[in-house]
């Protein structure tokens, strides 16, 4: 049996992913938000999880204009990075557990 041991979030906005990889945290715009994510990432240092359920909005890089999804669930192996206006992230691939998606999606 799982135990549920944290949920974390952060607001969607693909400006956050450019400015870490752009080294721009430091800047006076960008500060309130790192000072805020810090906490979460020592969590995860510390505890180091086996498992994370990753929610994440994807519409613009996974799906057409003509079909969007209201609620997806991604059920592949791995899950490379996508390109949301900055071009794709120099990120590694998410590893996905597809026997563990499918179980949630058909549950």
């Amino acid at each position: 049996m799982a135990k549920v041991t944290a949920g974390i979030a952060t607001s969607h906005v693909p400006a956050i992913g450019a400015a870490i990889d752009h080294h721009k945290l430091d800047e006076p715009y960008w500060q309130p938000f790192a000072k805020g994510i810090d906490p979460a990432r020592e969590w995860i240092a510390e505890h180091q999880p086996d498992v994370c359920i990753i929610i994440f909005n994807d519409h613009a890089s996974a799906f057409s204009l003509e079909l969007i999804p209201t609620f997806a669930i991604g059920v592949a192996d791995h899950f490379h990075p996508a390109d949301e206006g900055y071009g794709p992230r120099d990120v590694p691939v998410i590893e996905g557990h597809s026997e563990f998606a499918w179980h949630i999606a058909e549950s």
